[in-house]
């Protein structure tokens, strides 16, 4: 483990000495003013252009003082051309980079302002699919052209950092414990079953995904690996403009988008509207081997599934600008949704000589409906003072959930022969109310070198979920089985405040903040029996502190540590035994406490003309880690229920990078490598366990010609320790195809797992209670999709407007972005 953490440091410091010798020394610089008032002004596109061919070559955006550097030139000779809305475009010719003259200064430039829109500098260069900086990565949903048409899940599988497990769970850095926001915020939508919600939302509604792996105090610090968020589609544009979509597909793959917008000077109106139809069909085996005494019993288990989506979803909003400072946001989001899941199976057991002595098999089907709905109203509040802002939020969600299952199971015993059928129907109904109160406020220091943030959050949360289960055997009636049938109540209330220091010296940048939370949790199992409670209340500090140096005007050198907690959901929590699988049961754990991480991380990031390099080198500790943990009951069934172990730790390298070959073709790989180790419990009967594992992937980006886009995406997942065995390799590819008949119209393609190989393999060696036993599983999360779309834009295609630039804003999530004195 030593040895893996000094040979990743060594790789790390050696790649940016490296690159500290292979930068190129050009530079042309400058500030921008207000012709009028001479203030500076702040994020104004600057973009260089080669003379010779006019093809760009690098494009930066002012700062807070409305200064620029663009550096890493060659030499040559250059033209700048400088645009920002609501002042007339500014273009400088004879740039000329030379031996002579590295730096090129081209002093004050002032801007006039115009009453008229300007025009967009079109940079006729492959967009870029992947945004990359030292603490978030921005993925943007609509150049990624293998998930068109697809899910959220589809989509989120081709982040860097990310991956979705078999039942659509998603992992970051290899972890499950993962906070996913919606527009920066808690949601009905990513309560309860967050993998069923997001295989149900449109990939064609989401605007982009960032994800931060580190973040500082001014965040949630729930989610032990860091912060996904889902950031849904809004219209920037001004004028009325819109775009449709449609797409269909095999499996009744079928999916459709329209957003609308008008926008004025003082309104922004805006809607989405996504509908969804697909099918996901699966399979899979378990073979197990039981040890009792000097016997060995073998299980041979053998399942297929499919399951049906319909989803419709719709996002709504207006945006006020009240006073020239003051923005009011009105927003709201509502996915209704059904799945329906038929599910065929059946068990083999075999005695010590391999003679079938046992047979069951299972014809489910489960039908599920849910609605969400999220509404928001937002206060953004500028200042005289650059930068200084004050944002507020009040937010309401909620979700109903109805589901319901219908379990036949035959029964079929050899020793001695006989045969039995049993019925079970489950009615399962879940309601969630979510309620946010915050407000933010950021002050800058006058030098415009640092600044100070405060805030406070409310959330509380209140989930209701009733369970209740009819049994029948053969012929017989169905009656209420009061032994399954329960509600449990979950009630979650948690208050924040928090503050950041931010400075920059020189080079030398700091951030130090600090969370103080109170957390109080309560829940409740009511049954035939009893009402079982359980109160968990704690009190905790999160510090974080960022230090970063930049090394060069390209290249960046960040080390963070921060604090993060993952509390358990309602289903880990409910000490119901859930016997709907008669071979599985599940269990929850009413007393498993909040896992404590700390987390540490030391980020690289550079930038050349052609190369974008981000790598990161982390190290969590997990206290009071929690795993699931599976018990063999007798020679068939077992029961698998969430404990705390002590710890487990995770320390890995992660390399991205992003090479433009040429305007015709990019490249984006992503390669992580961690040592996971988790710790050994005596009272558990586990062992400790630990090793290595990987995952990549490479996605690449071709223009054959001008109006033609291909991607193809290559994924691996190596073999990785879980708490009782091992996961095994998984790997698959993607492609599609995009074609520009016009400006506003296009058709593409695509094909999710090309050679249908992503397999999700695990093995576990259980040698807790008087059964041990062995085992073998495979399953498929779903065959492959062949799917083909076509879209059109319509209306004004003017740029986006200034007071919408703030749009991905995370209210009290911050942006979601680097903090300005860490960049």
């Amino acid at each position: 483990m030593r040895m893996l953490i000094k040979g990743i440091v060594s790789i790390l410091l050696l790649t940016a000495t490296t690159n500290l010798y292979a930068q190129q020394t050009g530079s042309v610089t400058g500030v921008l003013t207000d012709a009028e008032t001479n203030k500076p002004v702040e994020f104004a596109t600057v973009g260089l252009f080669d003379k010779a061919t006019n093809q760009p070559v690098k494009g930066v955006q002012t700062g807070l003082d409305g200064k620029f550097a663009i550096n890493g030139l060659a030499d040559g000779s250059y033209q700048v051309r400088i645009t920002f809305v609501s002042y007339a475009s500014f273009t400088k010719d004879s740039i000329i980079i030379s031996a002579a003259q590295k730096v090129f200064n081209l002093g004050t430039i002032k801007l006039a302002r115009t009453n008229s829109l300007l025009k967009e500098v079109v940079v006729k260069a492959q967009p870029n699919t992947i945004q990359l900086g030292v603490d978030k990565k921005t993925f943007s949903v609509d150049q990624s052209l293998v998930s068109q048409g697809g899910s959220a899940t589809d989509l989120l599988s081709n982040v860097p950092s990310v991956q979705v497990d078999v039942d659509g769970n998603v992992n970051l850095r290899g972890s499950s414990n993962v906070r996913v926001l919606i527009n920066g915020k808690q949601s009905a939508l990513t309560g309860g079953s967050v993998s069923d919600i997001l295989q149900s939302l449109p990939a064609s509604s989401i605007e982009n995904i960032e994800v931060i792996t580190n973040p500082s105090s001014k965040y949630d610090p729930e989610g032990q690996s860091g912060i996904i968020n889902i950031i849904l589609k809004k219209n920037a544009r001004v004028g009325f403009n819109g775009q449709a979509a449609f797409t269909a597909g095999n499996y009744d793959t079928y999916n459709g988008n329209l957003n609308l917008g008008y926008q004025t000077e003082k309104f922004n109106l805006y809607t989405n509207y996504s509908y969804r139809h697909g099918k996901r069909v699966g399979n899979g085996y378990t073979n197990r081997q039981t040890f009792i005494g000097a016997d060995t019993l073998f299980q041979n288990q053998t399942q297929d599934q499919s399951f049906v989506f319909d989803s419709h979803n719709i996002r709504a909003g207006i945006d006020w600008n009240a006073a020239e400072k003051t923005t009011i946001s009105l927003s709201g989001n509502v996915n209704t949704r059904k799945r329906d899941r038929f599910q065929t199976g059946a068990t083999d057991l075999f005695g010590q000589s391999r003679t079938l002595t046992q047979q069951t098999v299972q014809n489910n089907v489960s039908n599920g409906s849910g609605t969400n709905f999220d509404i928001n109203l937002d206060l953004d509040q500028k200042f005289k003072r650059k930068g200084e802002q004050l944002t507020a939020n009040l937010g309401y969600s909620r979700g109903d959930e109805d589901n319901y299952d219908y379990l036949n199971t035959a029964y079929r015993y050899y020793e001695p022969v006989s045969a039995r059928n049993f019925l079970q129907n489950n009615y399962n109904k879940e309601k969630e109310n979510n309620w946010n109160i915050q407000a933010d406020y950021v002050l800058p220091f006058a030098d415009n070198k640092g600044r100070f943030e405060a805030g406070y959050r409310s959330t509380i949360a209140k989930n209701d979920n009733d369970y209740l289960v009819d049994t029948a055997f053969t012929q017989g009636m169905f009656q209420r089985d009061l032994s399954q049938t329960n509600r449990f109540l979950y009630k979650e209330y948690i208050h924040a405040v928090y503050a950041n220091y931010q400075r920059q010296f020189g080079k030398f940048g700091i951030q130090a903040g600090v969370r103080l939370e109170d957390a109080n949790i309560r829940t409740s199992l009511q049954d035939s029996a009893a009402t079982v409670r359980n109160n968990q209340d704690y009190f905790r500090v999160y510090p974080s502190i960022f230090l970063s140096q930049k090394l060069t005007d390209a290249q960046t050198l960040q080390l963070s540590y921060t604090r993060r907690v993952s509390r358990p959901r309602e289903r880990q929590l409910s000490p119901f035994l859930d016997r709907s699988d008669p071979l599985n049961y599940q269990q929850g754990n009413p007393t498993l406490r909040p896992e404590d991480t700390h987390s540490f991380e030391l980020s690289y990031i550079n930038y050349w003309k052609a190369l974008t390099l981000t790598s990161s080198l982390y190290y969590r500790l997990t206290n009071q880690n929690f795993q699931r943990i599976s018990v063999a009951l007798d020679s068939s069934r077992t029961l698998t229920r969430f404990e705390n172990v002590n710890s487990a730790r995770n320390a890995g390298y992660e390399l991205i990078a992003k090479w433009n070959f040429s305007q015709a073709f990019d490249v984006t790989g992503n390669v992580n490598v961690y040592y996971r180790q988790i710790d050994g419990d005596a009272d558990l009967g586990l062992r400790e366990t630990s090793g290595y594992a990987w995952n990549a992937n490479i996605t690449g980006n071709i223009k054959p010609i001008k109006k033609v886009g291909v991607q193809l995406r290559y994924d691996y997942q190596g073999p990785q320790v879980i708490a009782q065995g091992k996961m095994k390799a998984m790997y698959g590819l993607d492609a599609g195809i995009k074609y520009d008949i016009t400006d506003k119209l296009n058709i593409s393609g695509n094909v999710r797992d090309v050679f249908n190989t992503r397999r999700f393999r695990s093995e576990i060696n259980n040698l807790i209670g008087p059964y041990p036993y062995y085992q073998e599983s495979s399953r498929r999360f779903s065959m492959r999709v062949i799917s083909f779309s076509i879209g059109y834009r319509f209306g004004s295609t003017g740029r986006k407007s200034e007071n919408n630039k703030k749009q991905n804003r995370d209210q009290n999530q911050g942006d979601v972005q680097p903090d300005e004195g860490m960049r």
